[in-house]
């Protein structure tokens, strides 16, 4: 059943990506028109789709796991930071820009459009809780301490524009509605669903106009792309598994994330790479080929949690 849902999902990521690699290969993308469709997402459809994410209702089950979940999401980044800081070391680059992409690339995997699916399948419905408040904690820190990674000389110099993006402003209307129990009206929230939900097929579709612009001998002999793939796919989830176990019995609690780890690589790094001016290609030939892999790679980590 698990091996199935992550086949169907990625049959779905590589028709879209497909699909812009033919309509850039064709003529009908082009690399202004792929910058404007990447702000678009950027600045539009992902700020909507985080806030449909936060609209999470706060139940006495969700409080009662407060400290375990708390725990986890600890041991959840602090294995991807760590990954993040060794795997630029190992992977021979030496361009900030690209150790850059490549931190993020550890940090950061699909956790939505294939972790719902897949967790589902693999758990069973009463695990996309624990998955949407991966969500969440996801799209708080993609937009600051992901556009750190992506542009360190942001943070450094503290350009306002970290702090006033359309992702920021989203991540703190939907923690404070979290917080609060709040709603969106519907059909504000309808609104929000429906451009939120073409975030992930955009993505995807940019990846395939980036990967039309690249030869292939570069994606198979890329040594950074291997070893972000290696880590990301099996090293990651596998040390995250080792250390839950010692203090998590619960069979959600712990494979859960450990599954959301073996995730490949977040679509929208391909985006806010082009967005903030960073190495777009190394990023498209990390979700391509960490996409690619996840199909043999998942169904054996799953292997560890079933």
């Amino acid at each position: 059943m698990g091996f199935f849902a992550v086949a169907y999902s990625i049959a779905i990521l590589f028709i879209l990506i497909g699909a812009g690699f033919l309509c850039m290969k064709g003529g009908i993308l082009t690399r202004d028109s792929i910058s404007g469709i990447t702000s678009f997402v950027v600045n539009v459809t992902l700020p909507a789709l985080i806030l449909q994410s936060m609209q999470v209702p706060v139940t006495d089950a969700m409080l009662a796991q407060v400290v375990p979940l708390l725990l986890v999401l600890v041991a959840f980044y602090g294995v991807s930071f760590a990954a993040a800081f060794l795997v630029p070391r190992l992977s021979g680059t030496s361009s900030d820009l690209e150790k850059g992409v490549i931190r993020f690339m550890m940090i950061f995997s699909n956790l939505g459009f294939m972790g719902f699916p897949v967790s589902a399948a693999v758990f069973g419905p009463e695990s996309l809780f624990y998955v949407s408040i991966f969500n969440m904690t996801f799209s708080l820190l993609v937009f600051s301490v992901g556009v750190v990674l992506l542009r360190p000389d942001m943070g450094k110099y503290l350009d306002r524009k970290l702090f006033l993006n359309p992702g920021i402003v989203a991540s703190g209307v939907g923690l404070g509605l979290f917080v609060t129990g709040a709603r969106i009206p519907g059909p504000f929230a309808d609104a929000l669903n429906l451009l939120g939900s073409v975030t992930s097929p955009l993505a995807m579709i940019i990846v395939g106009a980036f990967l039309a612009t690249l030869s292939a001998e570069r994606l198979l002999t890329d040594r950074a792309v291997w070893t972000v793939a290696s880590f990301r796919l099996v090293v990651i989830p596998l040390a995250l598994y080792l250390i839950l176990r010692l203090f998590i019995d619960d069979p959600l609690l712990l494979g859960v994330p450990v599954l959301l780890a073996a995730m490949p690589v977040a679509a929208n790094t391909v985006m806010l790479a082009e967005e903030y001016h960073v190495d777009s290609a190394l990023a498209s030939r990390g979700v391509f080929l960490t996409t690619m892999l996840c199909i043999v790679t998942i169904p054996l980590i799953t292997t560890l949690l079933t």
